[in-house]
């Protein structure tokens, strides 16, 4: 795909990381914390976050892992206490998987289409479909997350477009 296209997953991967970041510190009754409407508890939302993007990158390189229930192929929230990665191990897994979404973003062309498993079922899927749900679904999270911190008394990293621009790009050349 175009530059435009890479750019795109290249602020997912810095709004995410600055995300993990804000929340590596956090005591562990405040990653138990659930803000009704939300996918579940910070913590566990932060591990939902990690885990899709992995199921991504899995179906966009076409192969095939069992997905984490034959119903739907959604996880649930778990509850607070089989939260086994820690924030730091999660935010070491997003920027990998970041990274690979990256590197596939700019091989991938237009009309490209995967073999992979949707749903615990084999099936064609247009990549661009898998991509579209990795930004969609990684704004709704850390939108989740940032909401979460700031009913806590934190202030949630900026992390928009605007954000990006000043911290990465810096200011236009001439």
């Amino acid at each position: 795909m175009d530059a435009g296209f890479v750019a795109l997953f290249r602020h997912h991967a810095w709004a995410s990381d600055q995300l993990f970041a804000a929340c590596e510190g956090l005591p562990a009754d405040h990653l138990e914390f659930v803000v009704q409407g939300t996918f579940g508890g910070l913590g566990a939302t932060l591990r939902h976050l990690v885990e899709a993007e992995e199921r991504y990158v899995r179906g966009l390189r076409g192969e095939t892992a069992p997905g984490p229930d034959a119903a739907g192929g959604i996880d649930r929230p778990v509850p607070p206490e089989a939260l086994a990665p820690s924030v730091r191990v999660l935010r070491r897994r997003a920027a990998s998987s970041a990274a690979a979404l990256i590197e596939l973003a700019g091989a991938a062309t237009p009309d490209a289409v995967v073999t992979a498993t949707h749903r615990g079922q084999p099936a064609v899927v247009r990549a661009i479909t898998f991509f579209t749900q990795a930004l969609d679904h990684g704004c709704e999270h850390r939108t989740q997350v940032r909401h979460s911190l700031t009913i806590l008394g934190y202030d949630p990293p900026d992390i928009d477009g605007w954000a990006y621009d000043e911290e990465v790009l810096g200011p236009l050349p001439g």
